[in-house]
């Protein structure tokens, strides 16, 4: 007869790793990194099919499968938008943008922005109770000079009115 293992019966094996990479972003992508790094901007595209706008801007609309030209259907998006839906985690796990640990608890949104798509980030408010759908959050951005091009350009989304 198996006796029931506990879980510290169980052999645990940790393996670090340390794995640099570098993707393309291509030219969308990339040059919605460049406008947030040099610009401290977001910019969204408009499908003149759908109408749809998304944010990041993507090559081709998902929704109508045409390609969107990257110029003159950009428009500038935010830094203020209205918050759609959000989630405060409490439960720690480690970062894929990081490999560490993330620090809880932590909110993130889906964040409206002002003129047309939806970005989702993190809120620095943490307490669920102080949170609602509809408040009003802009943009806060790292200074220029410490901004890479990436999506943390924007340390996070602050709550302005309620």
């Amino acid at each position: 007869m198996e006796t029931k293992k506990t879980p510290e019966d169980y052999l645990k094996v940790e393996v670090p790793t340390d794995i640099p990479y570098r993707y393309s972003t291509g030219p969308y992508l990339g040059k919605f990194f460049i406008e947030l790094r040099d610009n401290g901007k977001i910019y969204s595209v408009k499908c003149p099919s759908c109408e749809f706008v998304f944010t990041p801007p993507r090559i081709v609309c998902p929704r109508c499968h045409i390609r969107l030209q990257q110029w003159p259907n950009w428009q500038e998006s935010g830094p203020k938008g209205t918050i759609l839906t959000f989630s405060v985690v409490k439960a720690p796990f480690h970062d894929p943008l990081t490999g560490r640990l993330r620090k809880v608890p932590y909110a993130a949104a889906g964040i409206k922005l002002d003129n047309g798509g939806v970005l989702e980030h993190f809120l620095d408010e943490k307490d669920e109770a102080k949170i609602k759908i509809g408040m009003r959050v802009e943009a806060v951005l790292k200074p220029r000079e410490q901004r890479r091009g990436n999506i943390q350009d924007i340390l996070f989304f602050r709550i302005i009115s309620s």
